[in-house]
């Protein structure tokens, strides 16, 4: 079997260890053994590295990107972290985490999402506290559901059992027949449907339909635009950034607001704004990301043969992502 990150961090002597642990000593534990997987998986850090320095070549010095990019590995411990602690802490612990460690710069684009009654279509990315977000939401009382992909039977046990003790959805990627259909039923039961916009294994690439993405230009994801068009419910942009301290704050704003935000009026997709956002908060946020390793798959457009879109203008979300305190 190959080994990746998520399942070295699973084998059953590492789970033994951070139940025994305490989750303030499990963090640095995670922390060890993330160097050590990094120490051995070389070829994999080296194309971390490289896609860092792809990215932001031109945009940041070499000293500044080599501090970016230690910053991005420490970002993937936290993120497993994160994982862990979500799937083996108490519900107490975690409902207690969510109200001291997690606050929101605003909840009313969710708020008035539900009140018309055809659910909340809530869109985000592979960044920052991603993990945290059912627990916050649930804590507030808002109905979630998950969408998620399993890297073993371990951890799809221990989530579904997990979900119970909120009120928390899961729909099983891998085992689910009709994914689409699942979370329309889901966002008719007026509830609050959490998808990413950056899988970039399951694209779906649009034939006309081009945007820029960290610097590559390529056929947009029309994913997005077929579950937002359907149904009729309200889309969110939301990102759980991850401060220092281990302390998050949700930011998230309506379709409406962000189009409000455009200096000119524009008729682009839900795709478009919400991958561009995500590359705003990237740019901002490297560390936050955690698809580095995954960057080199995204194709590739040759410009000398297709018209390529102009990428659209997007100020910054309020309150501004380069701005999270």
């Amino acid at each position: 079997m190959k080994i990746n990150l998520s399942s070295f961090l699973q084998l059953r002597f590492n789970i033994f260890m951070c139940k025994k642990l305490g989750w303030r000593i499990t963090f640095f534990y995670i922390t060890i053994l993330g160097k050590l997987y990094f120490f051995f998986k070389r070829k994999e850090k080296r194309k971390i590295k490289s896609s860092v320095k792809e990215v932001f070549a031109g945009r940041k010095s070499r000293p500044e990107i080599r501090s970016i990019t230690r910053n991005i590995f420490r970002g993937i411990v936290s993120h497993y972290y994160e994982k862990f602690f979500n799937a083996y802490s108490s519900p107490e612990t975690l409902r207690a985490f969510a109200r001291t460690h997690m606050e929101s710069t605003g909840l009313t684009a969710i708020k008035r999402g539900l009140s018309r009654g055809k659910g909340v279509l809530l869109i985000t990315g592979h960044v920052g506290g991603i993990e945290l977000i059912p627990a916050f939401l649930c804590d507030k009382k808002y109905p979630v559901t998950m969408i998620v992909r399993f890297s073993s039977d371990h951890m799809r046990n221990t989530a579904m059992k997990q979900s119970n003790n909120f009120s928390t959805r899961i729909i099983d990627a891998d085992n689910t027949p009709n994914v689409v259909k699942a979370i329309f039923d889901n966002l008719k039961e007026n509830r609050v449907v959490l998808t990413q916009c950056d899988e970039i294994d399951e694209w779906r690439p649009s034939k006309n339909n081009r945007i820029s993405f960290l610097g590559k230009e390529i056929n947009l994801d029309r994913t997005m635009n077929i579950i937002s068009k359907r149904g009729g419910a309200s889309v969110v942009f939301g990102i759980m950034h991850r401060d220092y301290n281990h302390r998050y704050k949700f930011i998230s704003a309506s379709m409406a607001e962000i189009k409000k935000q455009f200096k000119q009026s524009t008729n682009a997709s839900v795709g478009e704004i919400v991958l561009t956002y995500l590359e705003q908060y990237i740019y901002n946020h490297p560390e936050g990301w955690y698809q580095w390793k995954k960057y080199p798959a995204i194709e590739q457009i040759p410009s000398s043969s297709i018209m390529v879109e102009k990428s659209l203008y997007l100020p910054q979300l309020r309150p501004s992502f380069g701005k999270v305190a």
